[in-house]
């Protein structure tokens, strides 16, 4: 799954993991009805004899449904997929030698055993996965936040040094913020940097990225982007958002600014020395009246 900008993703992984589960309870219960069919001689389902026994049942019904076509796109999800199919496979073979009187060997059910293990490893990988995928993404505002950031940073800084391509990152601090959290409250406070952010997410390339940095401040990358085209598109976003009219729950109409410092990263340079460019923008941006962008050069 890769992650976007979308601020209501955390939620959407999160319900995607309550399906999950309650499919793997289904599972369950499936693998123990069939045991005891086995070992008790009960006559078998119907379902569990067909070829698309893996398709009947409440796990194949959530695996082949409306899945997140995100979800979709991961390995994992594919493995699983191919062992849950596994596990019915071997499952329906034990079963028809179980129905007409044939020995069912060791071999046999091993192989069931070691399909139903592998399924249940390749679950929890999947499961692992989204789980990481909610930590590195900020839930209030729906950008990547700080634990996504070095990571993902320092795969672009490699590219650069790699390719020698250009690419610009930025610092936004909001103006004046600490007046918007005494005057309106925290929650308030909370209001503009989500509305904020999903303005400026909207408004970005597909290929651009925000990290919340701190409190009021977020970190922009622009991959293959100079400083001049980076400005250009920092100033539109900066006097655009001046006019965005953010309604509290009050009702009440509020407009902010920001601060804005940029730099290029450059690939012979130190990735968090590019960052510590940024920052040192920002402070020349907030020292010149703030409601500015400054370029480190």
């Amino acid at each position: 799954m890769t992650l976007t900008d979308e601020p209501n993703l955390p939620g959407e992984i999160l319900k995607i993991l309550q399906e999950l589960g309650v499919s793997l309870t289904h599972h369950s219960s499936w693998l123990k009805r069939l045991h005891r069919t086995l070992v008790c001689g009960a006559d078998p389902s119907a379902d569990d004899l067909a070829t698309d026994a893996h398709c009947r049942c409440m796990f194949g019904q959530w695996y082949y449904g409306g899945i997140d076509p995100r979800l979709k796109d991961l390995p994992l999800y594919t493995e699983v997929g191919n062992l849950h199919k596994e596990v019915h496979d071997h499952a329906r073979e034990l079963l028809v030698l179980n129905e007409t009187g044939h020995e069912v060997t060791t071999e046999d059910y091993d192989r069931f055993v070691d399909a139903a293990n592998g399924f249940r490893v390749a679950v929890q990988n999947l499961q692992f996965k989204m789980v990481s995928e909610i930590c590195a993404v900020d839930h209030l505002t729906g950008v990547w936040n700080r634990y996504a950031l070095s990571y993902k940073l320092a795969n672009e800084h490699a590219r650069v040094h790699r390719t020698g391509s250009c690419c610009s990152i930025a610092i936004i601090d909001f103006d004046h913020f600490k007046s918007i959290n005494d005057r309106h409250g925290h929650l308030a406070g909370d209001k503009v940097l989500k509305t904020a952010m999903e303005f400026f997410s909207g408004m970005m390339r597909a290929y651009d990225s925000i990290y919340r940095y701190g409190g009021e401040e977020f970190l922009f990358v622009f991959p293959d982007t100079d400083l001049d085209e980076a400005r250009q598109i920092l100033d539109r976003l900066r006097n655009d958002l001046k006019k965005l009219p953010i309604i509290l729950d009050s009702g009440e109409e509020v407009y902010v600014g920001v601060s804005i410092g940029l730099a290029a990263m450059d690939g012979q340079v130190g990735m968090r020395d590019v960052i510590e460019m940024a920052d040192n923008a920002l402070l020349h941006a907030k020292m010149n009246g703030r409601d500015s962008l400054h370029v480190w050069t």
